[in-house]
């Protein structure tokens, strides 16, 4: 293994403090359970807005309704002049947990510091609704965005798929599958995503594989959730199998070299570069999965604060 950058200090205080604080849950709960109850203190964390220093409050947000039993949350930025551009946002959660209010925090600084306007997607989740449904809510998000944000006095024609972890994974599904039909798809951005089967052998399952966050254990979990019977190298599942991507709008993609998934997400970027895809990488060599996002840490690391200045600029630059 190569020499790399420790971990923050600060950063590994606080995940020592986070995972020392989590209440005890009742014994014979299922791993199903246990998700979902973490779900709900993520979601009790993100509604406690007073504690993230500097959230932006003038950021207007609206839940909307993109389809039939298909719900999303609509942020515009402050006085903006003219239409702005739009990225339709898939959250992350292992595919099993998260929700727009988890990431609501993120999502307002984002559209804050962007000026771009978002739509949070509240996809279904696996087991209940295991793959192509997360697919199939993103893609009519996006077909939504085509023929209903002109009505929002959004632009249209400067569009944006963006998502985190298993969200990144499905907004890269869904990019290759759109990129050949929606002429206003013009970036694709990809926060540590999981690009490809927990089974592929990336050195950095077994690296980071506990104590930073998410677990390796647990992705596999997530995996088992979310594509059962689904063949580990099947594009659906495993973006980085995909041979065609050279369609693919200009790309950001963020890594972290304390995750699990650090290393499919580099091959994915390198992917796409040799595709001949415009690739924008962001590594975070001391911090861990769920760094720029967790509202936790964005309000405590500079580390964070600048990844959310780097993305933005970004947005800003590819969606003109």
């Amino acid at each position: 293994m190569t020499s790399r950058q420790p971990m923050d200090p600060a950063l590994r205080r606080y995940l020592d403090e986070l995972a020392a604080a989590q209440p005890p849950l009742p014994p014979g709960l299922s791993n199903l359970e246990r998700a979902r109850r973490g779900r709900l203190g993520m979601e009790a964390a993100a509604r406690a807005r007073g504690a993230i220093p500097g959230l932006p409050n003038d950021v207007t947000a609206t839940d909307i309704e993109i389809g039939p039993a298909l719900g999303g949350r609509l942020y515009r930025p402050a006085a903006m002049e003219g239409a702005p551009s739009l990225m339709v946002y898939l959250h992350g959660g292992g595919w099993v947990v998260g929700s727009v209010a988890t990431h609501d925090p993120f999502c307002r600084l984002l559209c804050a510091a962007s000026d771009v306007a978002i739509l949070s997607v509240d996809y279904r989740l696996a087991p209940e609704h295991p793959l192509p449904a997360a697919l199939d809510d993103a893609a009519a998000a996006l077909r939504w965005a085509e023929q209903q944000a002109s009505a929002h006095a959004i632009g249209a024609s400067r569009l944006a798929l963006g998502g985190d972890s298993a969200g990144a994974n499905i907004a890269a599904v869904t990019a290759h599958r759109a990129a050949a039909k929606c002429r206003g798809l013009r970036a694709l951005m990809l926060l540590y995503p999981v690009a490809d089967h927990p089974d592929a052998g990336h050195a950095s399952y077994g690296e980071n594989a506990t104590g930073n966050g998410l677990e390796a254990g647990l992705m596999r979990w997530f995996w088992s959730q979310y594509a059962p019977g689904v063949a580990p190298h099947d594009p659906a599942a495993s973006p980085l199998r995909d041979p065609a991507v050279d369609a693919l709008p200009p790309t950001l993609v963020a890594t972290a070299e304390y995750d699990p998934l650090r290393d499919e997400g580099i091959a994915y970027a390198r992917h796409l570069q040799r595709a001949g895809v415009q690739v924008t990488h962001l590594h975070a060599p001391d911090m861990h999965h769920n760094f720029p996002v967790h509202p936790g840490t964005v309000a405590r690391f500079p580390q964070c604060d600048q990844a959310l200045g780097a993305i933005a600029a970004w947005l800003r630059a590819t969606l003109p």
